[in-house]
């Protein structure tokens, strides 16, 4: 909550501007799919961020009241469960700055890359980029697959599971010690991924 508001607080100060880390709103929008985008977008931000409700389009804070406050966490709750893949999870708290209350969304960074939208491809991916929301690029997708805690890669709705991988060498090196099987699994699922990358940035398919 501390560095929500320092955010908030360095947003607000003259020439009021929104960040990477932080938006701030009125209320909620009727816009489903642009709220859901901004998850996105948070999601692969690096360190997440926030969105703060009750600061109007001038950036005044004017507060929130209880039903728009429950109103608004159930609705991003339900489009980062359902409408995002992976899905996210989201915390919130109600603060007070300068005498209003407000509300504030917390979206953690994800540890699987790129958060997308759920039932599209992953150039349906967004990011941060000067205090705004947009799509991300092709080359922008690939480094945050290549830097996911989670290597991942797609081939015709497959997902390749990294768990039967390191069964797979567990059966072929039964005497390997642990740490040299994890760094095997390393290298096998980032040499692929490298390679799917390669194709993805210059056709936008998955091999």
């Amino acid at each position: 909550m501390t560095k929500a508001l320092e955010l908030l607080q360095a947003s607000l100060e003259p020439p009021k501007h929104e960040l990477n880390e932080l938006d701030w709103k009125a209320a909620l929008s009727t816009d489903k799919k642009r709220l859901t985008e901004h998850l996105s977008a948070f999601a692969n931000q690096g360190g997440g961020g926030y969105l703060v409700f009750g600061v109007d389009s001038t950036g005044i804070p004017r507060g929130v009241d209880e039903a728009t406050l429950e109103a608004t966490v159930n609705q991003l709750a339900n489009l980062g469960r359902a409408g995002l893949e992976p899905p996210i999870a989201l915390d919130h708290a109600v603060g007070d700055y300068d005498s209003a209350r407000l509300l504030f969304i917390h979206v953690p960074e994800a540890a699987v890359k790129p958060v997308h939208l759920r039932g599209k491809s992953l150039e349906n991916a967004f990011i941060r980029s000067g205090g705004t929301t947009r799509s991300a690029s092709r080359q922008e997708i690939g480094a945050m697959m290549l830097h996911s805690r989670t290597p991942r890669w797609e081939t015709k709705g497959e997902v390749v599971l990294l768990s039967r991988l390191r069964t797979a060498l567990e059966r072929l090196n039964p005497f390997l010690p642990p740490e040299a099987l994890i760094a095997q699994v390393d290298e096998l699922t980032r040499n692929r991924l490298a390679m799917s990358l390669r194709v993805f940035t210059n056709t936008g398919m998955f091999m």
